[in-house]
């Protein structure tokens, strides 16, 4: 295996003057500088990462910076470090990544995002290299398009957004008594309070928006802050928790200076949020801002330099131990390889949890149960269960002339249709293969609802109620009515759960 395709396993060191490393996602020269320009070159690194666990115990405190953008392998990396470390090791990682909605493990995608938007992408962030000239961000052109990636964590939470003015941190340590989930908050805030760098001095008089602000964790654990002459609290940084036996995972954002904080809650408003009712954790929507705005990508790289380096100090007070920091023994860059083909090659494991992320069957079908109400669309309604993302049943009601009573005059009936799908078909069979839909594949809904009207009926009548207060069912029946879907219930279901692509892969 040739040595400059080793890096990820193999570590890379400090020194910033060997750029011949190629990343999985891009990562400009410039970006791949700015990690930490002010560390010294360092000898080679002296450990492998297969040697983690042994590493981890006998070293004391790591730090990790990751240098890809690439969600998938930056989650991977750090699910393989909780996972392979030793249980009495404390461990720091740094990663940012390229544009991306993050779910949480138990959350619901069609409740918690606007998949359409997602798919449609984002502009290219406008940058300023020079306070007097303002450009695109490298290797974007006026009207490109800038993806979105969808990704399920592994940890519990809400839905987060992250881009390149988002640094996102990750503290591993033992599971003990002494861990709390305000603990490392508290830490990230200490590491932003005695920043020696002013907001004043990192923004230029063209791109500054505010002094720096206050600072202090909520009673949610989230990290909020207040401007200066300002009476309501932003957040600037949520967490996420995942204990496993004798290991304990915190992981949280931090919005510096996020280009696209404006479109943030574009891409987190789901159209379908009035109409689903769902299982799972749903996300508490929070009014966020960022630390310090601007275009300059030079000043972002500075501002996450120094947020970067404060946080590594307050870490190292509380676990170093009078260590010092040495880069290439317990304070590591790592790189990623060229392609998914290479990291097999390298680390079967991580690859494996790389693909895994990448999986619609993961994003998707990790859903909860969930029950979906189109409301009355042109006197057209719609009812579909789901789980794990398939669809179990799906049922259609409308209005219908029937016979007039005293309690109907209009003579109007309820009619409605009901198809199930999958196990759940008709005398418990496993049904059609066919038939089971999986939500984020279906790409004609007007056929799937034409389908569900040729299925069985029931009558109920208007104004109608049986002795328990509900509208009378007057029975089923096999009928052939011809049922015409109003295009406002097709456009309703459509918008909720568009088709979706796999996810990105970069070559």
């Amino acid at each position: 295996m040739r040595a400059a395709r080793r890096l990820l396993l193999t570590l890379s060191t400090w020194n910033t003057r060997s750029q011949t490393t190629v990343s999985f996602s891009p990562v400009s020269p410039a970006q791949r500088r700015a990690v930490h320009d002010r560390a010294q070159p360092g000898t080679s690194a002296t450990w492998n990462l297969q040697e983690l666990w042994r590493v981890s115990k006998e070293t004391g405190p790591l730090v990790f910076h990751l240098l890809t953008d690439d969600p998938y392998i930056n989650l991977s990396i750090e699910h393989y470090l909780l996972t392979k470390s030793s249980p009495e090791s404390h461990i720091l990682l740094f990663y940012t990544n390229r544009p991306c909605v993050v779910i949480g493990r138990n959350q619901n995608p069609w409740l918690e995002t606007d998949l359409k938007r997602i798919q449609e992408g984002l502009g290219p962030e406008e940058q300023v290299s020079d306070p007097a000239e303002k450009q695109l961000a490298p290797g974007r052109r006026q009207g490109d398009i800038v993806p979105v990636d969808l990704v399920r964590r592994r940890s519990g939470g809400g839905t987060v957004f992250h881009d390149s003015g988002n640094l996102n941190y990750s503290i591993i340590v033992p599971n003990t008594r002494s861990f709390t989930r305000s603990k490392h908050a508290e830490m990230v805030v200490q590491a932003l309070r005695a920043l020696k760098t002013p907001a004043h001095e990192w923004l230029s008089s063209e791109s500054q928006r505010s002094d720096f602000p206050k600072i202090r964790v909520n009673e949610r654990n989230d990290i909020v802050m207040q401007r200066p002459n300002a009476a309501e609290w932003l957040k600037v940084s949520g967490s996420a928790y995942k204990l496993t036996r004798g290991r304990a995972l915190h992981h949280g954002t931090l919005l510096y200076s996020s280009p696209y904080i404006h479109r943030i809650s574009d891409l987190l408003r789901s159209p379908g949020r009035d109409f689903i009712t769902a299982q799972g954790v749903e996300s508490v929507r929070s009014k966020v801002g960022n630390l310090a705005h601007t275009a300059s990508q030079n000043m972002r790289d500075n501002i996450r330099k120094d947020i970067t380096e404060a946080i590594v100090q307050q870490f190292w007070a509380m676990y170093g131990e009078g260590q010092p920091r040495e880069r290439g023994v317990n304070e590591i860059i790592l790189s990623a390889p060229a392609s998914l083909d290479e990291l097999e090659e390298q680390n079967p494991w991580l690859a494996q949890g790389v693909q895994e992320l990448l999986s619609p069957s993961w994003i998707f079908e990790q859903t909860p149960k969930f029950e979906f109400k189109s409301g009355m669309l042109d006197s057209h309604e719609v009812d579909l269960h789901a789980d794990k993302g398939v669809l179990k049943s799906m049922s259609l009601k409308r209005p219908v002339p029937g016979s007039g009573s005293a309690d109907n005059p209009d003579g109007l009936v309820w009619r409605q249709w009901r198809k199930d799908f999958g196990k759940t078909a008709e005398h418990g069979s496993e049904g059609d293969v066919s038939a089971n839909v999986k939500l984020y594949q279906v790409q004609d809904w007007q056929a799937l609802l034409k389908a569900t009207s040729s299925a069985e009926s029931e009558i109920t009548e208007f104004g109608t109620q049986g002795k328990d207060g509900r509208e009378h069912t007057s029975g089923s029946e096999s009928v052939n009515v011809s049922v015409k879907v109003p295009p406002t219930l097709v456009q309703r279901l459509e918008a909720v759960f568009p088709p979706f692509k796999a996810a990105r892969k970069d070559e």
